[in-house]
């Protein structure tokens, strides 16, 4: 904690902080996020008398492990960078430095509360309503055609597969996951698609709403600058899923999912079909899209499990039952099995 109150109070008018006040006063609160894939320790920088933080400062876990941080740093800036002025809604980048042998991110603070699920159980429609109208103003600042971008389906599609089964002890059922999924994609490669700004992990506690139902999002690490459209209103009508019917167990999240997403009464659809209408994309586009949302989320877990080991090296046993556990490989699972009821 000293290590962080003294990196800002040497550099404050550095920084040029005086727009938070005089740093007399400063304290931190520390946080260690227990989730397995957590690569940092976060510290909530105050000011006397002011019981909300100012300020995020993050530090790696391992000294020298600094390759999340450098992508979180990567990303806000090129989130902020997509239109003039940026986005207030979106932490912004104070300070990037190394300091006594740590790398510091400082970032300003979004003080509003977590939409925590008891807060989506209460307000299912005010939750979806506030997040949709931020994403779609996020997407509609940062669509660029995909068309410039020559590479976007090597790297958004096919490359997470590719390095997903290498890593696997690949089961019969897992490989038709595989090929159905590459299936799929493959609709996609002659698509007119937008790239845009991708959070990555669009639920709680990523996601903030205050009184006035203003929408805050933090946590940029996994962010895509041009990612695929829609699958970030997937991930977190996924959540809203969870959340209403409380889930917390295998059957619970799948129960949820399906009333979501599959057969006639789906409720999650219309919200994806009027994001399709507004960023013009066809709704021949939702299906694969749908897939790779959780083909990419899966991956992305087994990446930052693989983020000190060697790449070239298979899971262990430990890891592969923990994976194939996860809710997120079991939603992948049970998309593709059931894709022809999918409601769209």
């Amino acid at each position: 904690m000293n290590l962080v109150l003294n990196f800002l109070l040497q550099n404050w008018q550095r920084l040029g902080m005086q727009s938070f006040g005089e740093p007399a006063g400063l304290t931190a609160v520390v946080a260690t996020p227990r989730f397995q894939a957590s690569a940092h320790l976060i510290f909530f920088v105050l000011t006397a008398g002011n019981p909300k933080p100012i300020l995020v400062v993050k530090v790696p876990r391992l000294p020298g492990d600094t390759g999340r941080l450098d992508r979180e740093a990567e990303n806000l800036r090129a989130v902020h960078a997509v239109r003039p002025g940026g986005f207030d809604s979106i932490p912004k980048v104070m300070a990037y430095e190394d300091y006594l042998d740590n790398r510091l991110l400082v970032e300003t603070a979004l003080a509003f509360p977590t939409m925590r699920p008891s807060v989506v159980r209460h307000q299912p429609e005010v939750c979806v309503e506030a997040l949709f109208k931020w994403l779609l103003d996020l997407h509609m600042a940062s669509a660029r055609p995909n068309s410039e971008n020559d590479n976007w389906f090597q790297r958004l599609a096919q490359q997470p597969l590719i390095e997903l089964e290498n890593w696997l002890p690949v089961t019969s059922s897992e490989k038709s996951l595989f090929d159905r999924t590459r299936e799929s994609a493959a609709m996609l490669t002659d698509s007119a698609l937008p790239l845009v700004v991708e959070h990555g992990d669009l639920s709680s506690p990523n996601i903030l709403i205050d009184e006035q139902n203003q929408i805050g999002v933090v946590d940029w690490e996994l962010a895509e600058p041009a990612g695929v459209p829609v699958v970030d209103l997937i991930f977190f009508l996924t959540y809203v899923a969870f959340s209403r019917r409380n889930a917390c167990k295998t059957a619970e999240y799948l129960s949820a999912f399906t009333e979501a997403f599959f057969g006639q009464k789906a409720w999650a659809v219309p919200h994806l079909l009027r994001y399709c209408e507004a960023m013009q994309i066809s709704p021949a586009a939702l299906r694969p899209l749908f897939l790779l949302c959780w083909a990419g989320y899966v991956a992305g877990l087994v990446q930052r499990l693989k983020q000190h080991e060697d790449p070239d090296q298979k899971l262990s046993t430990d890891q592969v039952n923990w994976l194939r556990s996860n809710r997120f490989y079991i939603l992948w699972k049970f998309s593709i099995a059931h894709v022809s009821d999918l409601a769209f």
